[in-house]
């Protein structure tokens, strides 16, 4: 095995992108005693260059779990500063991304399916190119599903708006479980809205 074989990266998982300064100089920390390089990626800090044995190290030094999902599930939920950090939120982003990642991440699924909240419609978690994306205005949430940023890239369509924050987390549920009973293995959340339609979508979840 050469060494650029095995070379790997870690990729703790931080929930909404979030951690502490302790915690950030920390995985500076490692990331020098183990000759890695730090990479930011969205909302996630990868240590690159790693052996495998310490990898392993870190990450038990780090005291985190891995980012480690490649299959078909939901991934962790990327979210915009938010209330109170930012002056042009007009929900509170953080909290309700937090709440959607505790409540979703990892969810067995036909495809992988990624969720984006940003708190004002300037969408800077890029909502519309995420199966499921969310912004904040004055009213509530706009919902939006189907978006994919990958080869076969397409944005996402309005579901419905003004959703108050107390019914997101159901709102989703209602999205997810259409996706786990009329999605095709492989299939990601927006083709399976292509191939049903998207008035059967929308009827079918329910979303008002």
């Amino acid at each position: 095995m050469t060494d650029h074989q095995a070379k790997l990266p870690l990729t703790p998982r931080l929930p909404a992108g979030l951690l502490t300064p302790v915690m950030l100089r920390k995985l500076a920390a490692i990331a020098e005693k183990y000759e890695g390089i730090i990479k930011i990626a969205g909302n996630s800090i990868v240590i690159l260059g790693l052996c495998p044995e310490h990898r392993t190290q870190a990450l038990g030094e780090l005291g985190l779990d891995t980012q480690s999902l490649a299959g078909k599930a939901v991934r962790s939920t990327a979210v915009c500063a938010g209330k109170p950090h930012c002056p042009r939120a007009l929900q509170d982003s953080t909290r309700l991304g937090l709440d959607l990642d505790t409540k979703f991440y990892g969810t067995e699924l036909p495809g992988k399916l990624r969720i984006g909240v940003s708190g004002c419609p300037n969408g800077c978690s890029e909502i519309f190119v995420k199966d499921i994306g969310l912004y904040g205005t004055a009213g509530g949430y706009t919902i939006i599903a189907g978006g994919n940023s990958g080869r076969k890239a397409q944005a996402g369509r309005i579901v419905t708006e003004r959703v108050q924050p107390a019914e997101v987390v159901p709102s989703i549920e209602k999205i997810i479980a259409y996706y786990q009973t009329y999605g095709q293995p492989g299939e990601r959340l927006g083709q399976t809205i292509d191939r049903l339609g998207f008035e059967d979508f929308v009827a079918c979840i329910g979303i008002n």
